[in-house]
């Protein structure tokens, strides 16, 4: 019979949510002990007051605010935290690498040429203002520049709200200088970013390029353009998550207080599919690299497309994107092949030959000097199986 009662304490309208659940459900399968508890409540919403009258082990819960972490705190049972938007919690918290999160996406929109970078998120929610601080030193250091925020409350996006929140977004989009990146602190928000730009006659993404955070992919996929969207591996989150719980009803003692959990990675979609460049000889050949990378392609294959001799764009590519055309071949075959690792099962030395590394050596070597670890850690650290 199961002797440890878990419960759950998890908002699951969205898809990260679901996906936490989905990482503790896979963690109590490989169990004979657990029980766990759930009760999702109307339309999907969390209901806390369940547990009022709930007797148990552990609690594994989403503490967005002081009012829910009170509520934990009641049942004086050992907790784990799956979001850490309460500083004064003090239970040990799984959550998503914030920082890691904001560096990928300005990676991405640097690497596609813009230098104009933006945020749009949430006040009041950790989460958001961390991946704002992180992707302003971004700015400072990589871009040198400042990066131009937007940040709303939930409030403002109720029905009698919607048209002054609508306006605020045109206002500030409008004002931003073009060609912009920004980044959407959540994929919720994607569709309200991507509405604005079009009421503002805005391209996306040759003026405007949007990425987001969960790969929830019906708000992806509901964008015209879709919408480009860091996946952040909220499987894991759970998973750990039931882990650590699980050593603390085992040995009375939890292994760390923070674990954050890296992102597995960029999902590159049309909304951010574009080159930040005035230049057209460079957005001809960034456009054939992307498409030729992992073939056999030479410098002068390049050349040749983007219409300019092979000095006159080593040239351009230097000032204008300060790195070399091989560099650039180079971060796409990286790319492909983190992609790989993290979303299939294929050998390396297939991941290798896929993404126009000569032989896997050469991939182990690339990616112990560029990423810091070699493919098959990679592999371990972004995938949940």
């Amino acid at each position: 019979m199961p002797s440890k009662r878990i419960a759950i304490l998890v908002e699951t309208s969205l898809d990260s949510g679901r996906q936490i659940v989905r990482g503790i459900s896979r963690f109590a399968r490989e169990r004979n002990d657990w029980s766990i508890f759930y009760h999702t409540g109307p339309l999907g919403a969390m209901a806390p007051a369940s547990i009022e009258n709930w007797e148990g082990d552990g609690i594994i819960a989403r503490i967005a605010n002081p009012k829910l972490h009170s509520l934990v705190k009641t049942r004086q049972t050992p907790a784990v935290d799956v979001l850490g938007n309460v500083p004064e919690a003090d239970y040990p918290i799984v959550k998503c690498d914030d920082r890691a999160i904001s560096a990928l996406v300005g990676n991405h929109l640097k690497d596609r040429g813009f230098r104009h970078i933006a945020f749009f998120g949430l006040n009041n929610e950790i989460w958001s203002v961390n991946r704002k601080i992180e992707l302003q030193r971004f700015c400072d250091r990589e871009l040198g520049s400042k990066l131009d925020t937007l940040e709303v409350d939930h409030i403002e996006r109720d029905s009698q709200s919607w048209p002054d929140y609508t306006a605020r977004i045109r206002t500030w989009i409008e004002a931003l200088p073009k060609p912009v990146g920004i980044m959407v602190a959540s994929d919720q928000f994607g569709p309200d970013l991507l509405g604005a730009c079009q009421a503002s006659g805005l391209s996306v993404p040759d003026q405007v390029a949007l990425v987001g955070v969960d790969n929830d992919l019906p708000f992806c996929e509901i964008c015209q353009p879709q919408l480009s969207s860091v996946e952040p591996n909220h499987e894991l989150v759970g998973y750990e998550a039931a882990r650590i719980l699980d050593t603390i009803l085992e040995t009375g003692s939890a292994p760390q207080s923070i674990v954050e959990i890296p992102p597995r990675l960029l999902h590159v979609r049309q909304s951010s599919d574009a080159t930040a460049l005035e230049d057209p000889s460079l957005v001809k050949a960034l456009r054939y690299i992307r498409a030729h990378a992992c073939d056999p392609v030479s410098v002068d294959d390049i050349a040749r497309e983007a219409g300019v001799s092979r000095s006159v764009l080593q040239r351009r590519f230097r000032n204008s994107l300060n790195q070399t055309v091989l560099e650039a071949i180079l971060a796409v075959r990286i790319n492909r092949a983190k992609e790989m690792l993290a979303t299939t099962r294929l050998a390396l030395p297939d991941v290798a030959e896929r993404c126009g590394f000569r032989h896997q050596e050469y991939l182990g070597y690339v990616f112990k000097k560029r990423i810091g670890c070699t493919p098959g850690q990679y592999r371990t650290k972004h995938t949940t199986h």
